[in-house]
């Protein structure tokens, strides 16, 4: 019998990244919901997902560019969708790589000239 459940539709984050977004998502704090387990079943401080000294997610790998747990990944990482946010608009046109040098910039860009990262469809 033939899975009959709709495609998911996500981002296309290999096109993201090749339109400059330097891996945004992996770089924002990510609280845990109440209850909810860290994919690597220990519990960081304040219910974080900690951070490397390059402020990249410790789940993210830099050979790849993908998410080393992302069939667990947090609930927040699975619901976000950086086109959604206005700061990935400065990041893409401005090339920001820290999370405090974007915040700080008070960058805009105007709604006319914001680009999207794609969407795919997936098990489809």
């Amino acid at each position: 019998m033939a899975d009959s459940s709709p495609p998911e539709v996500v981002l296309d984050c290999e096109a993201g990244r090749r339109m400059g977004c330097a891996s945004f998502c992996c770089r924002l704090l990510v609280r845990l919901a109440p209850g909810e387990k860290p994919p690597t079943g220990k519990l960081p401080a304040e219910r974080f997902v900690p951070k490397r000294d390059d402020g990249l997610c410790e789940h993210f790998d830099a050979a790849s560019g993908r998410c080393l747990v992302w069939h667990k990944r947090p609930e927040i990482c699975r619901k976000y969708d950086c086109n959604e946010h206005e700061l990935l608009q400065v990041v893409l046109r401005e090339g920001f790589t820290t999370l405090s040098a974007l915040v700080t910039s008070q960058a805009r860009i105007p709604a006319e000239c914001r680009r999207f990262v794609p969407y795919i469809k997936t098990g489809a």
